[in-house]
């Protein structure tokens, strides 16, 4: 794990749970076949588990999607898009052979509507991608280039540097806020490259003019939620299965709920026992492929 990763995922954890106990002993490592016969409810992570860009779908996910659904399992896909809609997820994995419902999708974007009935936003700027206003709209909330209060959403990875300096002028002002979509700060690409995704950008606005951050999405509670709750009432025997240890298994554990971290993403098996070391958090078991 990177040190800004780590620093990063450790500021989570302070912040969604600064009383979760630390993990103790190593993961047991299984295969897709044990945990088809201990578990009936599987929460997937998305980008770095099942597929990766230009539909990459990973070794052997087709074969144990085909094994869930014959089995009857209960199935969500938990992710932390931000910047498309629960539709355009489910036509793009369709095209790559993955096959969700609706109601099996649950992303943090998706989430943001439920959130602002607490936070209450009218006004923002807004640092993303055109098809991640759709969730500003569900929300009731408006994107303009001068808000009422400080106050800024991200969910995309590639803002301009124009649009950097925007939101450093906006963040500026006292009692500023940055809600992050999606937290994730690195994702793996196939090839095993990370790249600097919102997770980073947010750490950047905050070092440069100490904004709150505000996160919506794994490893923090409410997605979880909401996840558990869709599955009532068969909420027994659940196992969050991704690719890394600060969202995916963070989460899992603040839920308490079962993991299996799939090695080779965000995680190597040769940094696995440092990386938990460092953030405190271990998962169930460990897979090193499907």
């Amino acid at each position: 794990m990177l040190p800004l990763e780590s620093a990063i995922y450790k500021s989570y954890l302070e912040t969604a749970a600064p009383n979760l106990l630390k993990a103790k002993g190593d993961p047991w490592k299984v295969d897709t076949e044990m945990l088809l016969k201990h578990y009936g409810s599987f929460l997937l992570d998305g980008w770095g588990t099942l597929y990766s860009k230009g539909n990459f779908i990973y070794p052997g996910v087709m074969d144990f999607m085909a094994a869930l659904r014959k089995a009857n399992k209960n199935v969500r896909l938990i992710t932390n898009s931000a910047s498309r809609s629960i539709k355009q997820i489910q036509d793009d994995l369709r095209l790559s052979g993955l096959d969700f419902e609706t109601h099996e999708i649950i992303s943090s974007g998706s989430l943001l509507a439920l959130l602002n009935e607490t936070v209450g936003l009218k006004e923002v700027y807004y640092l993303g991608g055109s098809d991640g206003l759709l969730f500003l709209e569900d929300a009731k909330i408006q994107a303009v280039e001068n808000p009422s209060e400080p106050i800024v959403i991200l969910s995309g990875i590639h803002p301009t540097q124009a649009e950097m300096d925007k939101a450093i002028e906006i963040l500026s002002n006292e009692n500023s806020k940055v809600l992050v979509l999606n937290p994730d700060v690195y994702a793996p690409n196939p090839d095993g490259e990370k790249i600097p995704v919102t997770g980073c950008i947010a750490n950047t606005l905050k070092e440069k003019t100490g904004c709150r951050l505000l996160f919506c999405g794994k490893p923090f509670p409410l997605i979880f939620e909401i996840v558990l709750r869709s599955l009532i009432p068969s909420t027994e025997s659940v196992i969050m299965i991704g690719d890394t240890l600060g969202t995916d298994i963070a989460g899992a554990s603040i839920a308490g709920i079962d993991s299996a971290l799939v090695l080779g993403g965000n995680v190597k098996e040769s940094e696995l026992r440092d990386d938990i070391y460092s953030l405190g958090v271990s998962p169930t078991y460990i897979l090193n492929h499907f």
